[in-house]
């Protein structure tokens, strides 16, 4: 029977619809890594061939580095003049980072890297978005991941993706309200409130650890949309305690495994949803009660479906799998 969801905190609709569906195992797509070589010399971020790119940072420094980070080639946002233009129309220059962070074997998913290899990608991240905090024209930074070329991947080689913007891109404001309003009115955060119902129900629960939980998303906007929850609240992905840290590596390592061989390794998306960078008395300030109201979380993202004229014309995904059903065959009870 097709059902809409609503999103608790964007608000946001989704149609539940299993009439359109298949079993779960018959939404493998193809396999991403299938036949590829742990080194391609014609690969750029390949070990060798460090001297095609421009250089960040590398850990550890010399030729045995394990993280490299690089501009991106085909930035989508550069260091420019600021401006901000509001008549009619209202615009603002592109001024930003946009950088590509290189783990080192070419063939090597992060599904199948080792957790001390995904620990030091996160500790990487936080790395970078502390350091990017400085820079006063910022107001948010987005890390990503695309995996395969379903899912904008235009190089195999297992890299992620950092996008620093000097808005607050208005997907990560709409969750930002949606928590303050949700807090205003129950006094608690509404993910916090999420894990607690889905710890009682269990339908969704994919996975559970001593610092995080694993959920299929309740308005699921597509197959196997998985969230990464935080068990303790935090508004801020890079305040991270170092025992969090190390359990979010395996958790991650132990999710996307669960997909890798469940569904042979499709395309997916994951990111980071999380505040603003802090900044005092700016127009990109947020308050303390924001900062009480809203939870980081991680966001794993399967394109194996994709929009048609019902999603472009209404704004409203079409899921042909109910997250419960996700949940199931995921934990190998379906």
């Amino acid at each position: 029977m097709s059902e809409f969801r609503q999103n608790p905190i964007t608000k946001n609709w989704v149609l539940i619809a299993p009439a359109r569906g298949k079993r779960p195992d018959q939404y493998k797509t193809y396999s991403v890594m299938h036949g590829v070589p742990e080194v391609d010399e014609k690969c750029v971020f390949c070990p060798g061939n460090e001297h095609f790119n421009k250089e960040v940072l590398r850990v550890p420094e010399g030729k045995d580095w394990e993280i490299r980070i690089i501009p991106n080639k085909f930035a989508a946002l550069e260091h420019t003049a600021a401006y901000r233009h509001k008549e009619f129309y209202v615009s603002h220059s592109g001024d930003g980072d946009h950088e590509v962070i290189i783990t080192r074997k070419h063939n090597e998913p992060v599904a199948l890297q080792s957790i001390a290899t995904v620990e030091l990608s996160i500790r990487t991240f936080i790395e970078r978005i502390n350091g990017l905090t400085k820079h006063p024209e910022l107001a948010y930074v987005q890390i990503f991941h695309n995996h395969g070329r379903d899912a904008g991947a235009s190089i195999i080689h297992p890299h992620y993706q950092l996008l620093a913007t000097p808005i607050v891109p208005p997907h990560i404001h709409s969750e930002i309200m949606g928590c303050y309003h949700y807090y205003q009115t129950h006094k608690s955060c509404i993910y916090c409130d999420i894990i607690t119902e889905e710890l009682l129900v269990r339908d969704r629960v994919v996975y559970e650890s001593e610092h995080f939980v694993v959920i299929s998303a309740y308005a699921s906007r597509s197959p196997f949309e998985t969230w990464i929850l935080p068990k303790k609240h935090g508004a801020r992905f890079e305040d991270m305690t170092e025992d969090e840290i190390r359990h979010l590596s395996f958790v991650l390592k132990v999710t996307l495994g669960q997909l890798y061989t469940k569904l042979s390794d499709p395309p997916l998306n994951f990111y980071v949803h999380n505040m603003p960078l802090r900044r005092e008395k700016s127009e990109h300030s947020h308050s303390a009660h924001e900062e009480k109201a809203y939870h980081w979380h991680l966001t794993i993202f399967p394109r194996i479906t994709i929009w048609a004229g019902f999603e472009y014309a209404t704004g409203i995904p079409v899921n042909p799998i109910p997250p419960e059903v996700s949940t199931k065959f995921l934990k190998g009870e379906e």
